[in-house]
């Protein structure tokens, strides 16, 4: 379990990052301070090479001139001249100690690769042929090679120079610096690194897991709050920590998850007892009759009232559930409209017809003020249920000798029917919530119920690509707008 924690991945990859980007900054530190020693070797001997080789013309200028003062036709040139090899010898003997050449070898050799001077307790031996092919070209040669000092082997870097006179080979200047402290320097580097940075990620590692748990407690205070978040128990919200971080968002979000499935259960459970009132009592009524029916003997004509007045709970139970099964198919997408080009008048018309007999039930006036022409593209038995919906909730809640009205009218976009009556109306803070499922504007009395009827009206509305909604309609009643696009947008 500690393995697939986020807190093991996270410290996991952080040791993992942090031990490649120091492997890699040891080796490129390692690599460039190799080269820059090696680089700073290379002048100090060049540097060296150039001194010698100015020394030692220095000597050869003064015993020339003491030479050809005495003898005009003694040989001036350094090449096979064995006054030269008597200054050179001189010279190194005289300068090996120099404090500047302390540590360094040096070797002085003629225009063949002989040797003719060299620094003490160092073997002599012709130059190299490779090495003395460079040479005689006029190019430098630098190389690392073991050489015996006391008789014990050494690697030294070698560096030989030629030195030119008249484009032809004078002799040849070699200087030599171990390499030993050099390599220990590179050495103690090495064993430091390798110390150093496993050190460095182990400490950092363990730094990691304290920072991370620091990190990560809000979390963990979550998941013990989360536990206890049950379906009976959905008032109980997160902490929010503080952290302005993700960890913030996560516990904000969540609790707004929270929010919204507690509304979900609660608007379930009210669902739930809505639809047990309304089965409830066509029920009871259906029972009652059966058992009064039932406790004697009847005639005929009763027992066909009986009969009469069950068919009509039933139908009304049948209606009920077929309403849900309406609405789940809504909700499900799975309805599809039977879209065709409508005369919204015409239809309006229509609905108006059908409702005529129960608003002349009640004493009821019902006006139609409508605009012509308005074509649109909808499901007409649909459209039509929803019109009559509206129509019958309006006829119902107006007492006798009211009024409804059907509007009609155009816009640039949309055709909007407008519905008003003078009923007793809705407050302005329930008209929200009268499209919620079975909502009665007063619980206390159940005065107001619309079931499933709004509801499904706003179905109908929403997968047409348009919308319902209601406002209150001064001084009395109500105005129900069902607002259409006359490029229809549809829903399958």
């Amino acid at each position: 379990m500690l393995l697939k924690s986020i807190r093991f991945k996270i410290v996991l990859w952080h040791m993992l990052i942090l031990s490649l980007a120091l492997f890699t900054f040891g080796m490129v530190l390692y690599h460039n301070l190799s080269l820059k020693i090696s680089d700073d070797t290379d002048d100090v001997l060049r540097s060296r090479a150039k001194g010698i080789e100015q020394s030692i013309e220095t000597y050869w200028e003064a015993e020339r001139m003491d030479i050809a003062a005495g003898n005009d036709k003694v040989r001036l040139i350094k090449e096979d001249n064995i006054n030269f090899i008597r200054i050179a010898r001189r010279w190194v003997g005289e300068k090996i100690n120099d404090p500047d050449l302390i540590n360094t070898i040096v070797r002085i050799y003629d225009a063949h690769g002989s040797p003719i001077a060299s620094s003490k307790n160092v073997p002599t031996e012709h130059l190299n042929s490779r090495i003395f092919y460079d040479v005689k070209k006029g190019a430098d040669h630098f190389e690392n090679a073991y050489l015996e000092v006391n008789e014990i082997p050494a690697l030294f870097r070698i560096f030989t120079t030629p030195v030119m006179e008249s484009r032809r080979l004078s002799y040849v200047v070699q200087v030599a610096s171990p390499l030993a402290q050099l390599r220990l320097v590179l050495r103690n580097l090495s064993f430091s690194l390798l110390f150093l940075l496993p050190l460095t990620v182990i400490l950092t590692g363990l730094s990691g897991i304290f920072l991370v748990q620091l990190t990560l407690r809000p979390v963990d205070q979550m998941i013990e709050t989360i536990h206890q978040i049950t379906a009976e128990n959905l008032k109980l919200r997160l902490k929010i920590p503080g952290t302005r971080d993700e960890i913030e968002s996560l516990a904000t979000t969540f609790n707004e998850m929270i929010a919204r499935l507690d509304e979900a259960f609660t608007t379930q459970r009210q669902f739930m007892e809505d639809i047990s009132h309304e089965l409830k009592t066509p029920l009871s009524v259906l029972k009652g009759e059966l058992e009064v029916t039932l406790n004697k003997i009847r005639s005929a004509q009763e027992y066909e009232s009986t009969l009469h007045s069950s068919l009509e709970e039933v139908n009304h139970l049948a209606g009920i559930v077929e309403n849900l099964l309406t609405l789940a198919r809504f909700d499900a997408k799975t309805t599809t409209l039977q879209t065709q080009s409508l005369d919204l008048d015409l239809l309006i018309k229509e609905a108006v017809e059908a409702i005529q007999v129960l608003a002349v039930q009640k004493n009821i006036t019902l006006q139609m003020n409508s605009a012509h022409n308005v074509d649109i593209q909808a499901d007409k038995n649909q459209l039509k249920r929803l019109v009559l919906n509206l129509l019958d909730n309006a006829i119902k809640y107006t007492p006798s000798g009211g009024k409804v009205s059907i509007d009609l009218r155009q816009q640039k976009n949309t055709a909007d029917i407008d519905i008003s009556d003078t009923g007793i109306g809705i407050p302005e803070a329930e008209l929200p919530h009268i499209f919620d499922r079975f909502y009665r504007v007063d619980k206390s009395r159940s005065s107001i119920g619309f079931g499933l009827g709004l509801s499904i009206a706003q179905s109908i509305a929403m997968a047409h690509g348009g919308k319902i909604y209601a406002r209150a309609n001064h001084p009395q009643g109500t105005i129900f707008t069902i607002s259409l696009p006359i490029k229809s947008k549809l829903s399958s």
